[in-house]
């Protein structure tokens, strides 16, 4: 899929890998994006998770993309104005 990632809050997120392994398989909604860091609602509370140490699938609109969180490492409005 060659669509950009513009706007990830509100979509499912499980983490998949990361340099933690304590995080890996963590599901959740994406509430919150910052620069650095992805907030997630899981059934166990809201989680901070941080984007550079981390690859995570994201679902949106029935597909799932594996993403490397170093492709996220961005503000959303940043992601924006790449394509402008």
């Amino acid at each position: 899929m060659n669509m950009p990632i513009l706007e990830i809050i509100g979509l499912t997120c499980t983490i998949v890998d990361s340099t933690n392994k304590e995080l890996v398989g963590i599901t959740g909604k994406i509430i919150n994006e910052s620069k650095n860091v992805l907030t997630l609602n899981t059934k166990f509370g809201e989680k901070l998770i941080p984007k550079n140490t981390c690859e995570f699938k994201i679902t949106k609109n029935n597909e799932v993309l594996t993403i490397s969180g170093s492709l996220l490492l961005k503000r959303p409005h940043e992601r924006l104005e790449v394509l402008s």
